[in-house]
């Protein structure tokens, strides 16, 4: 799903170089993010020595967790998720439109092989409809990521802008199911999922 995260953004910063004269290399150059510095933390006493009077540590019972163990396949996905994430952030973006096709070959490649290594975790959660519903979103996404990779490379870049606005609505029906799965690591805030 993020994948379509990463290639709508290619898809934004390809579509508002065509409107907004994409010959500037800013157009098409990510936002670089502000660094925040970081509090510093207080300084521990070397060997602080126990006051005399200090009260000694009693006994108590463990506390009991109120949260469940998650299941090894959730575990899974969140980390192939993390993983994906990363890898999709990796790959460079365009900043010609030369370029454009290169990338989306290199999302879908990706795309593909993130999709059936996460179906493959949801169909150990034991819930079949949203597997074969998140199986049907994956076969969506990738025919449309096809389809605007075909269009970049034929120039019809006219069509560009729609198949974003598909691919988007297919992920936020992917969304929906991640969430319905409590897997937190492959959603995206409402933000994300705007062209």
């Amino acid at each position: 799903m993020f994948r379509i995260f990463a290639l709508v953004l290619v898809i934004g910063a390809f579509v508002g170089a065509l409107y907004f004269s994409g010959n500037a290399l800013e157009a098409w150059e990510s936002p670089k993010p502000e660094t925040v510095p970081l509090p510093k933390l207080p300084k521990q006493k070397e060997h602080a020595k126990p006051k005399r009077h200090a009260r000694q540590a009693t006994h108590t019972q463990p506390v009991k967790s109120t949260q469940h163990a998650r299941p090894s396949w959730l575990v899974e996905l969140s980390a192939t998720c993390r993983r994906g994430k990363r890898k999709s952030d990796s790959i460079p973006r365009p900043t010609t439109r030369s370029e454009v096709p290169r990338a989306l070959r290199q999302f879908i490649a990706l795309n593909v092989r993130m999709n059936r290594e996460t179906a493959a975790l949801v169909s150990r959660s034991g819930n079949a409809a949203l597997t074969a519903r998140l199986r049907a979103l994956y076969a969506q996404d990738e025919l449309l990521m096809q389809r605007t990779l075909n269009a970049a490379e034929q120039g019809r870049y006219q069509r560009i802008p729609a198949l974003g606005r598909s691919l988007i609505a297919v992920a936020r029906a992917e969304n929906t199911v991640f969430v319905r799965l409590d897997a937190s690591a492959c959603t995206a805030s409402p933000d994300e999922l705007q062209l």
